[in-house]
């Protein structure tokens, strides 16, 4: 007898997540906004330890088991993508349940802009109201010089700011200061000067930071505190459309790195351990909406417009990003689940071996030197982020070839120096 075939097409499912109000008590809600726009995905829905039952028996056959610690696993790739105009990037829910902390800053003057202007040298004071937001991607300092001396309508500065990464050099010179009058900075920004309450002498320099908008990451070591996901993940009912199976995972958190290569697109991989549950089937199916989740950008040139080792500019060919995440599901009387027990951060990088006269990465690892990282995919305000580390420790450095070009694949540890301070991640707002 041949049996109709109505098969669950893999290709065709569902996959959401959204942050815990609690762990393991699941999302206030989940729609389809909170689908994940993932790849290469791979789903244990369930994993346990058999336990054997070893009864004494008077004869052969094997004996019955029993399921320890039973849970669910899901893997997978998503776009490593800037904040875009929301502000908040499309991998914020997957980055936080890997046990990090987030720092919002909006996109509003005084948000991105001192709310005064540091005196280094001179006479002159003056007050301003922020109007204008500051639109690049790294945090800078403005640094006014005064030219020609003077108050209101007189007093003139040269407005300075070097270049880093898609950020352009800034040099303005004779912009003049007038109370009530827009007063530009670099990026975009700008400040109404309010009032001159000492004139201008030349000579005078005042600097006015601005920082950037969007999220920055950073690991956390409260174990307490750490944010935990609900995933859904759905698959077609063959024999009722418009009906799915539904397969939940509660209390989920997350193992992530990051990784990119010239010519190709960069992306997050994660891995999450949550509790076990039973699918339930013949679910109404819940339409994904993958507005939030832009495409990636390939890594080049154009796009990848920095990587700094050791204040040294190199020719990259790949990276890699480690949080280095322990994650380990824990069953004792009063206590069951995934739970991050340590994480140890790394980094990697393979560029062209650059002269020793330019940097010896040999000496360096040789010395322990403590070497910052600093890397920029996404060549603008919301489509950029930016992988920060302060304090990387290499291990030897291997030479290697690429296209009968020397290279060197470095790799090594991302140390913290006071805690949660190993590495950040800051994704760029629009």
């Amino acid at each position: 007898m041949r049996l109709p075939s109505y098969p669950v097409h893999w290709d065709h499912k569902a996959v959401f997540a959204a942050l815990e109000t609690a762990f393991g008590q699941g999302a206030a809600a989940i729609t389809g906004a909170d689908a994940v726009k993932l790849w290469d995905v791979n789903w244990t829905p369930m994993e346990a330890q058999e336990k054997e039952l070893p009864y004494a028996k008077p004869y052969f056959g094997a004996n019955p088991s029993i399921l320890l610690t039973k849970q669910s696993k899901l893997t997978g790739k998503v776009a490593l993508v800037g904040g875009g105009a929301a502000g908040v990037p499309c991998w914020d829910a997957i980055m936080r349940a890997g046990g990090t902390s987030r720092a919002q800053v909006l996109k509003t003057p005084t948000a991105t802009i001192a709310a005064a202007a540091v005196k280094t040298s001179g006479a002159g004071a003056f007050t301003y109201t922020r109007t204008t937001a500051y639109g690049g991607v790294h945090p800078r300092t403005a640094t006014l010089t005064c030219t020609t001396g003077g108050g209101s309508g007189v007093a003139a500065f040269t407005v300075a700011a070097p270049a880093l990464g898609s950020d352009a050099a800034h040099n303005q010179v004779a912009v003049v200061m007038t109370t009530g009058t827009a007063f530009a900075l670099p990026g975009g920004a700008a400040i109404t000067p309010s009032a001159i309450g000492t004139d201008f002498v030349v000579g005078d320099v005042f600097t006015i930071a601005l920082t950037p908008a969007g999220c920055t990451y950073t690991p956390s070591s409260d174990r307490s505190g750490g944010k935990s996901l609900e995933v859904v993940l759905t698959l077609p009912d063959p024999e009722n459309a418009g009906q799915v199976q539904r397969w939940r995972m509660l209390g989920g958190r997350c193992t992530i790195k990051a990784s990119g290569a010239a010519d190709d697109y960069p992306y997050y991989e994660f891995e999450v351990t949550a509790d076990f549950l039973a699918p339930a089937a013949g679910v109404a199916a819940l339409p994904p909406d993958y507005a939030a989740w832009p495409d990636p950008v390939v890594i080049s040139t154009e796009n990848t417009p920095l990587c700094r080792i050791h204040g040294h500019d190199v020719v990259l060919e790949s990276f890699g990003w480690d949080a280095g995440n322990s994650i380990e599901y824990v069953a004792r009387v009063g206590r069951q689940g995934a739970r991050k027990s340590d994480a140890k951060a790394s980094l990697t990088a393979k560029i062209e071996a650059p002269s020793l006269a330019s940097v010896d990465f040999f000496a360096l690892c040789d010395a322990r030197t403590m070497v910052p990282f600093l890397l920029q995919h996404g060549a603008g305000a919301g489509t950029a982020v930016v992988i920060k580390a302060d304090r990387w420790q290499l291990s030897p450095p291997k030479p290697g070839e690429s296209k009968k070009d020397m290279m060197y694949d470095l790799s090594g540890k991302a140390l913290p120096l006071s805690g949660d301070d190993d590495w950040s991640i800051f994704a760029s707002a629009a």
